[in-house]
């Protein structure tokens, strides 16, 4: 039984350092904002609140990342932000489970966001330092998880027209 236990350390302490070679890019396109109330089903706030709508390409080869110990690769974009009273940020925007090296070469073409962004505080004033990033997370069929934030690019929110002021009143 020790020696079993033995090798599963082993494994799970040297997958992490087997070489790979992904490739990716994520390119923004455009950034829209909106004011309206939430479309969430689970979210029961009945104030009206800034969303932005992103428009972004993916270009990626994740398929060097797959090797024996790799079950699937968890691939998500976050946008991350500082705003007024919320130091830091972060938004999950899109992600996909990629469960074999067929499926890990991304090209995705005028692709919006998954799930909603918006800010805690209802509008997006104030919001600096934004930037929008790509994460992947293998996971193994034996040890730990750890993410690998792969690219990051700048991320401009602008108002949504006539909202100074206005929103969450």
């Amino acid at each position: 039984m020790s020696t079993l236990m033995v090798l599963a350390i082993l494994i799970s302490v040297t997958t992490p350092l087997i070489p790979s070679s992904p490739t990716h890019a994520v390119t923004l396109r455009s950034v829209q904002t909106t004011t309206g109330r939430p479309v969430d089903p689970f979210d029961k706030t009945s104030r009206s609140a800034e969303y932005a709508r992103l428009t972004f390409d993916v270009d990626a080869d994740l398929s060097s990342m797959f090797n024996w110990n790799t079950k699937l690769l968890f691939a998500y974009i976050t946008a991350d932000y500082r705003a007024p009273g919320f130091e830091t940020n972060r938004v999950v925007v899109w992600d996909r489970i990629i469960r074999n090296p067929r499926q890990a070469k991304l090209r995705l073409r005028k692709h919006h966001n998954k799930y909603s962004l918006r800010n805690y505080a209802l509008t997006f004033e104030g919001v600096e330092a934004a930037n929008l990033t790509l994460h992947i997370n293998p996971v193994p069929y034996l040890g730990v998880m750890y993410d690998k934030p792969a690219t990051s690019i700048p991320l401009s929110l602008p108002r949504a027209a006539g909202s100074a002021g206005q929103v969450g009143r």
